[in-house]
């Protein structure tokens, strides 16, 4: 009876993590705007407060670059924080590019609380590689998959990105959560390099310009990050089965 009663609270545990995960732009709603300029494209980040009460958050409009004939991609970023009145609509950013044929190019547009907790967020895919007229296409109900976003700063950062990109397509990982590659500035020269999923960093280290280090340290991030999906893979089941 008692173990019974210990499964019954984990279901119920792993269940609220699970809704709570899924409460986003009920209080702020995300939205990604397009619109065609001449030859380019302008893509505009909108928030619209919700509640009855001015709300605070910081927002990240990235722009991820895909080539159709690689495996290659490159991201844009632009963050900041807004503070948007009661029942208002508010852009909080802009990006004008230009699509080429051979590009995929997925926007995201993500709000974050004070506690950096995702409470909006929206996806669109632009993709002019398999129709003669513009894509633009919401992504609302469907999955992206295989998305390693980069947030390093230096060059260390950015090979340490690169190398882990290339390992993440090799072990065919291909997780519809998105992946963020971040980097901060520590003491001295130091920079402090982690990987998150959702809201949980599963795996960092300070980064030091030795290849034998960076191989071994792309082995090990990998290995986590196989390691975090086997185990929210299993919870799923778990949850599917009771």
């Amino acid at each position: 009876m008692r173990i019974a009663v210990q499964n019954k609270l984990l279901v119920l545990m792993l269940v609220c993590g699970v809704s709570f995960s899924q409460t986003t732009n009920t209080v702020v709603k995300a939205k990604i705007e397009i619109e065609k300029v001449g030859e380019n494209l302008k893509i505009s980040g909108i928030a619209e407060n919700l509640s009855n009460l001015a709300q605070d958050f910081s927002y990240k409009l990235s722009i991820i670059y895909k080539r159709s004939n690689s495996e290659n991609q490159s991201n844009s970023i632009q963050e900041g924080l807004v503070c948007i009145k009661a029942n208002k609509t508010q852009k909080v950013s802009d990006a004008l590019i230009n699509l080429k044929k051979e590009d995929e190019v997925i926007v995201l547009l993500l709000f974050y609380n004070e506690k950096k907790q995702l409470i909006g967020k929206d996806r669109v895919v632009l993709n002019d590689a398999k129709s003669e007229k513009l894509q633009i296409l919401d992504l609302d109900g469907f999955e992206t998959k295989g998305i390693v976003s980069n947030e390093t700063k230096t060059k260390l950062g950015k090979d340490f990105y690169d190398r882990y990109f290339n390992r993440y397509n090799d072990e065919k990982i291909n997780s519809s959560k998105i992946v963020v590659v971040g980097e901060e500035l520590s003491f001295g020269r130091n920079t402090n390099i982690t990987i998150v999923i959702g809201n949980e960093v599963i795996y960092e280290f300070m980064a030091r310009p030795d290849d034998e280090f960076m191989s071994e340290i792309v082995d090990n991030s990998i290995y986590a990050t196989i390691l975090y999906f086997k185990n929210l893979e299993n919870q799923e089941k778990y949850l599917i089965q009771y």
